[in-house]
């Protein structure tokens, strides 16, 4: 296939179908393939690899990338900390409007993979506020980023059950929603596609209990 071609077939996969190809894979085109997935999708990769294929993977990664990954095993899977994704759009209050958009354009290739919102923290990673990108286009440019963003948050501990998640999402119709561990720090995002997966996989479940067997 086409490189584009191969990607959105990848992408496509469970997460088991995608670490057997990992594991199928020549050590160059393995790491080419590893350092490309966003962390959150590869955590989900390296749950599903064997012990060996698991110490693999990590040994392919740069040292930012590899503590990433640690901390998003750290979670359970089904808890928000193990749907999120760790690389998100932050500011500072202090920046200027026009300051917020230059950072944000030079983060947006390969450190944000959700462009919707940027999140604006304090030094100790303390969640303050959110601004939408539309926000920021629309304000003056001289403007502080603390003057656009928005106070009244809704945010997701770490710990909590991927269901209650969903319900979040349901009740809100955002297209994502920051985590927060019990100290208000910002840990990562959960977006609406995560939630996509979630609900499939527990409708499933649910139907395979009326089936009379046990969640495959």
């Amino acid at each position: 296939l086409k490189a584009a071609e191969a990607e959105e077939f990848f992408e496509s996969l469970s997460a088991l179908d995608q670490a057997q190809i990992v594991l199928g894979l020549p050590d160059i085109e393995r790491k080419l393939w590893v350092r490309s997935m966003a962390p959150d999708d590869l955590a989900d990769v390296v749950q599903a690899l064997p012990d060996e294929g698991r110490t693999s993977v990590l040994g392919l990664l740069d040292e930012p990338t590899r503590k990433e990954l640690v901390a998003l095993l750290a979670y359970e899977e089904d808890e928000a900390g193990g749907l999120m994704n760790t690389r998100y759009g932050r500011l500072r209050p202090e920046m200027s409007v026009d300051e917020a958009i230059t950072y944000l354009r030079k983060q947006t290739p390969e450190r944000v993979e959700s462009i919707y919102y940027a999140y604006v923290l304090d030094q100790q990673s303390q969640l303050l506020g959110v601004v939408s990108f539309r926000q920021l286009i629309m304000a003056k440019g001289s403007a502080k980023v603390a003057e656009v963003m928005t106070m009244d948050l809704v945010t997701v501990p770490d710990e909590m059950d991927q269901e209650a998640v969903s319900r979040l999402f349901a009740q809100h119709s955002y297209l994502s929603l920051p985590v927060v561990d019990a100290q208000g720090r910002m840990k990562g995002v959960v977006t609406a596609d995560d939630i996509v997966d979630v609900v499939r996989e527990e409708a499933t479940e649910d139907m395979q209990r009326q089936g009379g067997v046990g969640p495959i």
